[in-house]
């Protein structure tokens, strides 16, 4: 099973690049290569890190022992009745004291977003969590399935978008 998985002997070289105050947009199209990679930066981080599993797949391997949860690590799987109750106190958290915010991923979080813009809502979102962030000096990590198209990687969802770009400095 390892032998078709991506390994990462340049993470010093990534994790270089995930400064404070950051959004990285994380493009994968291998699931299982994606949740050793949030693993490894998740063990790279000794600050509080609030993983917003909405695909379920890291929840998935936890619970079946594939991985092993940090202990710095808050795990919240939300779904589309609770998903805006819960973003209060994520907000709230983000922006009070220096924490790693994951979103796995951007595609379960349309899935849970019954509306007819679901874009809007998602890339509202994003921007919020990515102010909120600045305050404490938080990291941002948002997960993509995505593919290459021309060289670029693309979210193959896109219907009403054909690039997210997030900032990683100077949104305010």
């Amino acid at each position: 099973m390892e032998k078709n998985h991506t390994l990462f002997e340049n993470f010093e070289t990534a994790k270089n690049k995930m400064l404070s105050c950051s959004t990285n947009l994380i493009f994968y199209n291998d699931a299982f290569s994606k949740t050793k990679f949030m693993s490894k930066i998740m063990e790279s981080f000794e600050d509080p890190i609030i993983y917003l599993d909405f695909d379920l797949l890291f929840s998935g391997y936890l619970e079946s022992g594939h991985i092993t949860k940090p202990s710095n690590m808050e795990i919240i799987k939300p779904d589309s009745e609770n998903l805006k109750d819960l973003l209060p106190n994520v907000l709230t958290k983000v922006s009070s004291q220096k924490t790693i915010l994951i979103i796995d991923s951007l595609n379960g979080l349309y899935n849970f977003i019954d509306d007819d813009n679901p874009a809007r809502f998602v890339t509202s979102l994003i921007m919020l969590l990515t102010t909120n962030a600045k305050f404490s000096k938080s990291i941002l990590f948002v997960t993509c399935l995505g593919q290459k198209k021309d060289g670029d990687w693309i979210s193959p969802m896109a219907v009403s978008y054909t690039h997210l770009t997030l900032p990683t400095s100077d949104l305010v």
